[in-house]
């Protein structure tokens, strides 16, 4: 995680080296990303950069960790919902709010696609960040969904939430690439279309079908 000296810089310097690695890390594979091309477009002396970072992978998994910080932030600044109900009401409007995500941070999208889903240099890092995130809060949604008849209660609860957590990641990139969408997109409008709407109702018709009630 970034030492004191990193968290301590003005912001627009702070946020010039985040976009720059953001970059270089969602362009290349974990293997080729270099923090010499980081510091050398950054314009600061690679010394530099080990005071506010222990090493690569140190940046690269604060990356990680931000892109899950600003997927929650995403969700939070969406239209208020009506979650109380059906459960699968609020799980379609998940996968939007992920539409929204590989929109407004495609960078830190695919940082963690290639953290997650791709390459997963780290296997035991994934992991770890699963457990902490995604994959218990979908373990809790659907084990709810279970005690209020949601969720089929044959349904392993395990195996579902390692399917909705795949999906999860990767609906957004398919959403936007099947619809031709642009950074600039009106997601109002494009929310309001019918394929968007025939898109995410047979997403959900798929999970409701396997795993419903």
């Amino acid at each position: 995680m970034p030492k004191e000296t990193f968290t301590n810089l003005p912001d627009h310097k702070r946020n010039r080296i985040l976009r720059i690695a953001i970059r270089e890390f969602a362009e290349k594979p974990y293997d080729v990303a270099s923090i010499s091309n980081i510091v050398r477009e950054a314009g600061i002396a690679k010394g530099s950069f080990y005071q506010y970072f222990e090493d690569k992978q140190d940046l690269y998994r604060y990356l990680i960790e931000l892109g899950t910080e600003e997927r929650l932030n995403v969700i939070k600044a969406l239209p208020a919902q009506d979650l109380s109900g059906d459960l699968f009401v609020y799980i379609r409007w998940l996968f939007q709010s992920s539409v929204y995500f590989e929109l407004k941070e495609p960078g830190l999208a695919q940082v963690a696609y290639r953290a997650f889903v791709d390459e997963v240099p780290f296997p035991e890092m994934a992991e770890e960040l699963r457990r902490r995130g995604p994959t218990q809060f979908f373990k809790q949604l659907l084990t709810q969904g279970v005690h209020h008849g949601d969720i089929s209660p044959w349904a392993d609860v395990d195996l579902a939430a390692f399917i909705m957590e795949a999906t999860y990641y990767q609906f957004g990139r398919y959403f936007v690439q099947r619809l031709n969408l642009t950074a600039d997109a009106d997601l109002e409008q494009t929310f309001a279309s019918a394929e968007a709407q025939e898109l995410l109702n047979n997403l959900i018709r798929i999970l409701q079908k396997g795993i419903g009630d």
